[in-house]
């Protein structure tokens, strides 16, 4: 009985999410919306597109200097006129995970997430002038677990609650943003990417109902912790906030799967919602347009939001070097995509990445330096430091928006 009602728990909201979308506009409609949006089509880009549009930076399997990896990053991303950038924050022993090349970093797994912020590494980023920093955290997900989670809970959101204070402390006269976000909330529901967890619409795990449930906790625990010291430091400048980040949008709307979207958005209430955007991916962007508006149907913002469904790009890209793309290929998605992200007034888009972490073959463990012809080629800096397809296109549209910012104040 118990297995009855939760599919057709599912089922009910697929039934909703369609109609949902199906009352605003056609594809036709949606189509028009964004060709008009697009930046290559007369689309207006805004004055402060570089505080709305960055990148992440995490895991590259090249350096193109001696410093510190994620120093080297955070300066690249600076320079090349970005005001908003994406790191991990995890606990690890040792080295980082995602940040090894030239570095020290001493980690312990037993430390807070308020002592990794403290980390010279990461208090150098911190002070850097970007306006806002999304942190991408995963640690204490219980999984499959059945066993009582509660002092694991009241740990993650102790630990939020002290990471959230002292940003809201340390910064407290600055005008800058940090997102706590997860990584692909969908894959950790799911155990992983290996292939046993990706599930299909006729092989749903059977501990999915317990994975949901310790899914939708561990966000309320998350929000819990980051509400209750924005309500003790409230005069801060600075601002701190939760979100939960989706990546597989259409396998709840679609096949009525368990999914972050369908079964976790509408039994939390969260600051932002991320969208890890590949499965949004279209060559006419419909699909992208429309995902942004389901996840919007099923969020519920905090009062803190004061009923803005901020829905953010977590994740997006078009590799260099596989299915023989070419620059004008790569150029006219990231061109369709901004035309969606436009049209639907998203705030933030974080582009899959700085450096490529992504190898055609092999390790991705930062035990060498990969030559460009090794590597997938989802990067805006390549190997040899010169720029590619998708950065030169973000270039362009970041040198107009200077040019309507400097007009604007005159």
């Amino acid at each position: 009985m118990r297995n009855i009602i939760f599919i057709a728990f599912f089922f009910m909201h697929y039934v909703n999410a369609q109609d949902f979308v199906s009352k605003n506009l056609s594809d036709e409609q949606i189509l028009e919306l964004i060709e008009k949006h697009r930046p290559s089509k007369g689309g207006e880009i805004p004055a402060d597109l570089k505080y709305k549009l960055g990148a992440t930076h995490v895991n590259g399997q090249y350096h193109l200097t001696d410093k510190p990896f994620i120093i080297e990053g955070a300066e690249k991303m600076h320079d090349l006129g970005y005001g908003i950038l994406k790191l991990w924050f995890y606990k690890a022993d040792g080295q980082a995970h995602g940040y090894k090349y030239n570095s020290e970093w001493n980690l312990t797994k037993t430390m807070t997430l308020k002592e990794l912020a403290t980390h010279k590494y990461y208090d150098e980023v911190f002070n850097m002038p970007f306006k806002v920093f999304a942190l991408n955290i995963k640690d204490g997900y219980a999984g499959a677990s059945t066993e009582d989670q509660t002092e694991n809970l009241n740990r993650v959101e102790k630990e939020f609650y002290d990471l959230t204070a002292h940003f809201l402390n340390k910064y407290k006269d600055r005008d800058v943003s940090f997102i706590l976000s997860n990584w692909e909330g969908d894959w950790m529901l799911r155990g992983g990417t290996s292939s046993k967890s990706k599930w299909r619409k006729d092989s749903v795990s059977p501990n999915a109902p317990v994975r949901v449930k310790n899914m939708i906790d561990w966000i309320k625990a998350r929000q819990k912790g980051v509400s209750r010291a924005r309500k003790e430091f409230s005069n801060s400048k600075c601002k701190v906030y939760n979100a939960v980040e989706v990546n597989k949008v259409y396998d709840g709307i679609l096949y009525s799967m368990p999914s972050i979207t369908t079964s976790v958005l509408p039994n939390v209430e969260v600051d932002m919602v991320a969208w890890s955007a590949y499965d949004g991916k279209s060559a006419d962007g419909i699909k992208m347009y429309k995902g942004i508006d389901y996840l919007r149907h099923y969020m519920n913002p905090t009062p803190y939001m004061k009923g803005e469904k901020f829905v953010f790009i977590g994740e997006i890209n078009e590799h260099e070097n596989r299915n023989n793309r070419t620059k004008a290929y790569v150029q006219n998605f990231t061109d369709v995509i901004m035309g969606v992200y436009l049209a639907q007034n998203i705030p933030y888009i974080f582009y899959w990445e700085l450096y490529s972490n992504d190898t055609k073959t092999g390790s991705k463990k930062q035990d060498r330096v990969l030559k460009a012809e090794e590597l997938a080629g989802n990067w805006l800096i390549r190997p040899d430091g010169s720029c590619g397809w998708a950065q030169e296109y973000f270039y362009n549209l970041l040198e107009k928006s200077k040019t309507k910012n400097i007009k604007s104040k005159n």
